[in-house]
């Protein structure tokens, strides 16, 4: 039973088989990767990455598996200041089964860990005959002093299937994982369970518009609203993709893939985001093994930032020579050469689109001493101002997909190469048309950024704030 452990894990959690260009991503390949054995499953918490790996762990006594690989555990490594990584540790019971451990999730104040390990914990257990070894998601809590309980399992964990890669969400509500229970659609499927009263429920599949025939895997709930996924079943680079989802009122949006260089022909998955999006972590095989990649979105710096103005063709026209005129004498009458008429000595007038246009001022003595009129012209060249402009509602609600898009702009001998936005609550991303999710409420300074194709030093940026209510 125990060559059958690390085939499950190997299956159910490597699975063999927006958005930037290649130049706007930084990918780093870990020193603490190795030819040797894989690394995958990245979770980043307090300054340290948390990853499964096969890497042997004792000289004298060692387990493997048929194709003579060590089994799955967990190991810590710690982000120095100077941002170098330290050596990596495996993580001490009870966290750590004596058989396969696979991906982990930590709830947001860190204090609640749910874990993928192999519901049987001992050799002699594993090799009963007729014993079931199924991957299964547990939850442990830390004490007040830090020390973590004994691995509690799921209530719908089951000897007649895995499950597995627990994925919480930022508010605790919804647990995300994978399994291949019976009633999928696929060879694995994307599930969740909500906690109700602290208690969680049973399981529902998250549906055909995210899982395939194919398997999708490695879940992630970002505090933005985009589930983010592995699969092998919805196109893409080769292999597993990662792919994102919005939930809306009408369901799960149809999958779009991050692309490239975050997917390469090899398998790609278990994307994992630090902070606000700023970087963050994915495995890959492009290299040959299974190995952490840290990724760094290579954002450009704006320093001058302009609120936008509205789209609107107006101005205040005047004939100086006659503003010292009797204005209940006089009769002043504008043909504003867009088919319509104003009156005044001083008018305020919009003109409906950019162009050139003949005003004519037409001056008369409603006395009648003055015969012939005053008649004076006016060739006005209007021009749209040179923005980004950022279309979008001014007040939203929280948890509302709003779209923001750059059409309305106007750059003039300006030719932007991409669109770099900044959400004003640390969330960044790249695109012409993009949908967010604001999580908390508040007034919100967006900015859209350019930088030109042809020069560039040359800069655009323009923001808008907008309002997100309850």
């Amino acid at each position: 039973m125990l060559k059958l452990i690390s085939t499950i894990l190997i299956s159910f959690v490597i699975l063999t088989g927006n958005l930037f260009a290649q130049d706007d991503i930084k990918i780093t390949f870990l020193p603490f990767n190795s030819r040797y054995y894989d690394n995958l499953s990245p979770c980043y918490i307090d300054s340290s990455l948390i990853f499964v790996s096969n890497k042997r762990i004792s000289g004298i006594k060692n387990y493997v598996d048929q194709n003579n690989k060590d089994l799955y555990h967990l190991f810590k490594v710690k982000l120095k200041p100077d941002s170098s990584w330290g050596r990596p540790k495996m993580l001490d019971n009870p966290l750590n089964n004596v058989l396969n451990n696979g991906q982990l999730w930590f709830s947001d104040n860190g204090n609640t860990v749910y874990l993928t390990r192999n519901s049987l914990d001992s050799y002699r257990q594993s090799k009963k005959r007729g014993s079931v070894n199924n991957l299964g998601i547990y939850v442990s809590r830390k004490d007040p002093q830090g020390r973590w309980s004994t691995p509690e399992p799921l209530p719908f964990n089951s000897p007649k299937y895995n499950t597995g890669q627990p994925a919480l969400s930022p508010d605790g509500k919804y647990l995300f994982f994978v399994s291949d229970m019976n009633n999928g659609y696929g060879k694995t499927d994307i599930f969740y369970s909500e906690n109700i009263n602290g208690s969680w429920s049973a399981p529902k599949n998250i549906g055909k518009m995210i899982n395939t025939p194919g398997s999708e895997v490695t879940p992630y709930y970002h505090p933005s609203g985009k589930l983010y996924f592995a699969s092998d079943g919805h196109g893409g680079e080769g292999g597993l993709d990662i792919f994102y989802s919005l939930h809306t009122k009408n369901g799960w949006t149809e999958p779009v893939n991050i692309g490239t260089p975050y997917n390469s022909p090899g398998n790609d998955y278990a994307y994992f985001i630090a902070g606000s999006a700023e970087w963050g972590f994915i495995t890959s095989n492009r290299d040959g093994n299974e190995s952490i990649y840290r990724i760094d979105p290579q954002f450009p710096t704006f320093d001058s930032i302009a609120p936008q103005k509205e789209i609107e063709y107006c101005g205040t026209l005047f004939e100086k020579k006659m503003l010292d005129k009797d204005t209940a004498r006089f009769e002043f009458n504008w043909d504003m050469g867009d088919g319509t008429f104003e009156r005044g000595i001083k008018v305020h007038h919009c003109f409906p689109a950019p162009g050139k246009y003949h005003v004519v001022l037409k001056v008369t003595d409603k006395e009648g001493e003055i015969k012939e009129p005053y008649i004076s012209t006016y060739d006005l060249d209007i021009k749209r101002k040179k923005q980004i402009y950022i279309s979008s509602p001014d007040t939203v609600k929280v948890n509302a997909p709003i779209t923001f898009d750059t059409d309305r702009s106007f750059f003039g001998d300006f030719k932007p190469d991409a669109f770099y936005w900044n959400f004003g609550d640390g969330f960044k991303t790249k695109g012409r048309k993009v949908t967010y999710i604001f999580r908390k409420p508040g007034v919100y300074t967006i900015s859209c950024g350019a930088i030109s194709s042809e020069q560039p030093d040359e800069k655009m940026c323009n923001s808008k704030k907008i309002v997100v209510t309850e």
